[in-house]
């Protein structure tokens, strides 16, 4: 009787899914990691963009971090350095140092010229006390109260003597900023930006968006001389709308004045002056700009000029400066806080030729000058001499 033959031996139902998925994996793996190694050899000559993932919306994203090469020294964060300027400083503030944190958007970001000065003065007014003086540069680019909140909240804890506040301009562009921001992907996006290959492909993007930026800015400015628009977006508010931004405004604002007082760090808070003779005014506001100013400008009625440029500002939507409102929440929180007031709008009205902000001491519809803005930091050292107990 003939045995019988013996049966194949069965493949395994894992090996007979695993063969054909490798077949498929190993190869794409092999492909991206090709692709990954030229990415990084790539940016060895062309570095990536920096970017700020989250736009500082994000509450874990911090300003300051240690610095590599001296973990004793804070330094601005490199995502930051989109927005911020590049500051370096202790974590342990050395003894007799007057340490001074600057809060506000791109027109504290400019004063980084200004601020050694200042930071010499006020070290030689309370010579008594310190034998330096610094002040930290935290003015961030189209940054807003909203925003300054979580800086302020990180802040304070590197031991500042004063916290000067300067912010006014950026409460409607700063939502524009919110929706942009993509805060709800900000983890997943700090993730794949470790790959040198997600960051090639994402700096291409950037950086075809930002040409047609340009390009369309460029377009823009030959056609368009009055307004500037060149900031401005299509969204109108409603009075509900705005007065809700102002409330948030407040709210934002108030909230610092209570931390740096529940931390006993004085705090010396701002008026914020708008040019009013060239303003960033789009659609229809800018339309009633040019048909009720420019003719009382012509005419010489400097006066009712400046009072119908203030209403009609007041009353834009939206807007990429301070206006009244902004402003008169200001003067209200200094006093309902007992905070020092440094009167910038005051001091550059008075400044001007006839009394209208914009005539002489500003670059654009809201950024003051070198001759503005060492007015307006010589307003703020009165102030904080005097909130440190050395005023006259």
């Amino acid at each position: 009787m003939t045995a019988p033959e013996t049966p194949p031996a069965a493949t395994p139902p894992k090996r007979r899914v695993l063969v054909p998925v490798l077949a498929v994996v190993l190869p794409v793996a092999l492909l991206f990691g090709v692709l990954e190694g030229a990415a990084r050899i790539r940016e060895v000559w062309v570095p990536p963009l920096m970017v700020d993932l989250g736009q500082g919306f994000d509450p874990s994203s911090r300003l300051f971090v240690p610095d590599p090469a001296d973990p004793s020294m804070m330094m601005t964060n490199p995502e930051k350095t989109v927005s911020f300027q590049k500051q370096r400083f202790a974590r342990s503030k050395p003894p007799r140092t007057l340490r001074v944190f600057a809060l506000g958007g791109s027109s504290v970001n400019y004063l980084d010229y200004e601020f050694p000065l200042l930071a010499e003065r006020l070290q030689k007014a309370l010579a008594d006390r310190y034998d330096r003086a610094e002040i930290i540069n935290c003015g961030g680019l189209s940054y807003g109260s909203h925003r300054l909140v979580l800086v302020a909240g990180e802040i304070i804890n590197y031991t500042p003597d004063l916290v000067m506040v300067y912010s006014g301009h950026n409460e409607f562009e700063e939502l524009q900023q919110l929706r942009l921001s993509g805060v709800e992907v900000s983890a997943a996006q700090r993730a794949l930006s470790r790959s040198a290959l997600y960051r090639l492909l994402r700096d291409f993007r950037a950086r075809r968006a930002i040409a047609a930026l340009e390009e369309a800015r460029a377009q823009r400015d030959l056609a368009v001389s009055l307004p500037d628009a060149s900031k401005t977006w299509d969204y109108r508010f409603t009075p509900e709308e705005v007065a809700g931004r102002m409330q948030g405004y407040r709210e934002n604002l108030a909230a610092i004045l209570r931390l740096c007082r529940d931390h006993g760090v004085p705090a010396v808070i701002g008026t914020v002056p708008s040019n009013l003779v060239k303003p960033s005014l789009p659609g229809p506001d800018g339309r009633r700009y040019e048909a009720e100013v420019l003719p009382l400008l012509a005419a010489g009625d400097f006066a009712a000029a400046a009072g119908k440029g203030r209403a009609i500002l007041r009353e834009a939507s939206p807007r990429h400066q301070s206006s009244d409102l902004e402003n008169g929440i200001l003067r209200e929180l200094a006093a309902e806080h007992g905070v020092p007031l440094a009167d910038v709008e005051a001091a550059v009205i008075a400044a001007e030729p006839h009394g209208v902000p914009g005539e002489t001491l500003f670059n654009d519809h809201c950024h003051l000058n070198p001759a503005g803005n060492a007015l307006l930091v010589r307003v703020y050292e009165k102030e904080i001499l005097r909130a440190l107990g050395a005023g006259g």
